[in-house]
């Protein structure tokens, strides 16, 4: 691991601290309380056409769910999110597509 990935290793928890909410994950056998999660409502995709639109990730740390796959649950207080797909995962922080 370089220099950069563990200077950003020991601030992520802070900036999930700071950034993000408390949620439940509910994934394929295993459940994950009260991991932090960070909305992003207007991150930008591509169809298979190259149109480009909006949609709404959930970015959650690779230690808090080791594992995702479409049809996970993410539960918030006010609303149950479902994982369409994986948009990035460097090992560290997985963003996903939730609708």
């Amino acid at each position: 691991m370089s220099a950069l990935d563990e200077e950003m290793m020991g601030d992520m928890p802070d900036i999930f601290a700071d950034a993000g909410d408390p949620v439940d994950y509910q994934g394929a056998g295993f459940t994950a309380n009260s991991v932090m999660a960070i909305k992003d409502d207007s991150f930008e995709v591509y169809d298979q056409d190259q149109v480009a639109m909006r949609v709404t990730t959930m970015s959650v740390q690779n230690k808090d769910v080791a594992t995702s796959r479409q049809g996970d649950r993410i539960v918030t207080p006010s609303r149950t999110w479902i994982v369409q797909q994986i948009l990035e995962d460097d090992g560290h922080v997985k963003r996903l597509w939730v609708s």
